[in-house]
């Protein structure tokens, strides 16, 4: 064994000298490695004795070896066929007229890998020039270099590049970003398969990754580089939260506004997102209550404890930082005395005619939702109970309802105080249900009589004719006998009016008409009277004796038809 290595000392030493001491040579490094997929330059010079430098003619071989056979990668000479395995990829860079014999290999594969020999023929040289030279194919572990700006503004373009140390010019690459902040249409550029990406970030982003992924056609080998954004924005995503005695939270409602009874207690804390840390403050006013301190960015607390009444308004907080700037109210209300509600109906409720009521909170408390309300009475017996629990009620008043009562019910936060107020409808209206009656001399009650209904009565007799009818305010009734106002109604008799008939004669027939004026329309109603000057005189009445001719006609008629009827029948049977 020892024998084996002297002898091989020996070779190499033999060899360095012939190296060393021949005047045919090339120099090039003996092992050279490349990634797979990207791309190498070798350089290689060669030297000769110097009578052979007027001869140009010379050609430069590179074969790749190995234990069975050799194969042509690259020459210079028009009479050789390179190997369809290296053809446009192992490429001579170097100009043998200038005695350089450099190799550039373009998208390294794994089988370039192992020994190459390199010849150097001049034309009438007596001794060729020859080296060897190894080539190692290693995995691709080169990484894209992503480009990202140090400060990335939300909402301000820039753009990202993507790029890959040691890939060759015009090798087919693809590439690919990826990311969350990627996911939605927030970026300009359509085009995510590019080296370079045209971003505008979002708040959102900080904290994400993006990925820019390389895929090399051929060979098929992908690399990528993650980076994680770092985004710089203003204040933002402000919101407030509440506890009340130290039970809570409490979150203020859409409108920013709180309720609180006196001498409660309640603690504001206020949050908010910005890169840089934002400062932030709580004011009353131009009053400053609290600011932030450097160990605590991003929230903010306020204590207030014992509230009064004074102590109501808007509370805010304010964010700020180089970016930007961010504010946050909350209206808060102590309330204190617990009150009757207000309840807020129009001056003239006219029967149909639909109106709002209004029922407010007492005190200074009237903004927001803190409060229930409902609605009560007769007149809203009808409408749905769902549409009864608001402050503003859409009310449509009929005359039944003048005079009953409406009630508004107020529950404080928390259901511990409950209120009400209650109120009386005056609802105004036209006259209705007219109606007229009489009275006789020697009848305890009136008789209620229909409209255009004609009344006989002997002459001599006397009654009273009682007109009456509904309305608010009361309506103007008047007796009227043909063109002539017999009566009109007074104030101190609203709605009825009486018209006596004493000792009635022929000159006393005729229309009696009771009309009953308003604002809002009119209502009459009328009777005929017939006076008769004796009890068997029915046909002196004007008008009065045409009805009786009439049914004495029609009853003669059916007794004669009678008697035809049975007398031909008779004669059919006895025949």
């Amino acid at each position: 064994m020892d024998l084996l290595l002297v002898l091989l000392l020996l070779s190499l030493l033999w060899r360095a000298t012939i190296s060393q001491n021949t005047e045919y040579g090339i120099n090039v490094q003996n092992t050279v490695t490349v990634q797979e997929g990207l791309c190498v330059s070798i350089p290689c010079s060669f030297y000769y004795p110097q009578r052979y430098k007027n001869n140009k003619e010379v050609h430069v071989y590179w074969y790749y070896t190995n234990f069975w056979k050799s194969y042509l990668a690259a020459t210079n000479d028009p009479q050789k066929s390179v190997h369809t395995w290296a053809k446009d990829r192992f490429l001579l860079t170097g100009d043998p007229q200038m005695d350089n014999c450099s190799l550039h290999v373009e998208r390294a594969q794994k089988n370039d890998h192992g020994s190459y020999s390199i010849q150097v023929k001049k034309k009438n040289m007596d001794q060729d020039c020859t080296n060897t030279i190894s080539i190692r194919v290693a995995d691709l572990t080169q990484k894209p270099k992503v480009y990202i700006p140090k400060i990335l503004v939300s909402g301000h373009q820039v753009n990202l590049s993507c790029t890959v140390p040691g890939a060759c010019l015009g090798t087919r690459i693809t590439f690919l970003w990826t990311g969350t902040a990627l996911s939605s249409h927030r970026f300009d550029s359509q085009d995510l398969t590019s080296s370079q990406l045209l971003f505008a970030p979002q708040p959102q982003d900080h904290g994400t990754s993006l990925t820019c992924r390389v895929t090399f056609k051929n060979p098929s080998v992908t690399t990528e580089t993650t980076a994680q954004l770092r985004i710089f924005y203003p204040p933002q995503n402000m919101k407030i939260t509440s506890w009340v005695n130290g039970t809570g939270p409490v979150f203020p409602g859409n409108t920013s506004s709180l309720v609180v009874l006196e001498g409660e207690s309640l603690t504001l804390i206020c949050y908010t997102n910005s890169k840089p840390p934002a400062t932030m403050s709580w004011t009353y006013g131009h009053q400053i209550l609290n600011s932030t301190k450097a160990l605590d960015p991003g929230v903010l607390g306020l204590e207030l404890s014992k509230l009064r009444n004074e102590d109501s308004g808007e509370y805010t907080c304010q964010a700020r930082n180089s970016l930007g700037h961010q504010n946050y109210s909350v209206r808060l209300c102590v309330q204190t005395v617990m009150q009757k509600p207000e309840v807020h109906i129009p001056e003239i409720l006219e029967s149909g005619h639909q109106v709002t009521l209004i029922c407010l909170v007492p005190g200074a408390c009237r903004e927001g939702k803190h409060f229930t309300y409902l609605w009560t009475g007769t007149a809203l017996s009808s409408q749905d109970s769902a549409l009864l629990n608001t402050s503003e009620l859409l009310f449509t008043p009929q005359s039944q309802d003048h005079g009953t009562n409406i009630t508004c019910h107020v529950t404080f936060p928390k259901a511990r105080v409950s209120t009400e107020r209650t109120v009386q409808l005056r609802v105004t209206y036209p006259p209705q249900n007219l109606t007229i009656s009489v009275s006789w001399a020697n009848q305890t009650g009136p008789e209620l009589l229909e409209n255009a209904s004609s009344l006989h009565v002997l002459e001599g007799e006397s009654l009273t004719l009682i007109c009456a009818t509904e309305s608010h305010p009361p309506a103007t009734l008047m007796w009227i006998y043909g063109n002539q106002v017999l009566k009109s109604s007074e104030a101190l008799d609203p709605g009825i009016l009486h018209l006596e008939l004493s000792k009635l004669g022929p000159k006393d027939r005729g229309e009696y008409t009771c009309q009953a004026l308003h604002p809002l329309g009119s209502q009459h109603h009328s009777l005929r009277l017939c006076v008769q000057t004796c009890a068997c005189c029915l046909i002196s009445e004007e008008n009065g004796s045409w009805p009786l001719i009439f049914t004495l006609i029609r009853g003669v008629l059916m007794g004669v038809s009678f008697l035809l009827t049975y007398g031909l029948t008779w004669l059919y049977y006895t025949c």
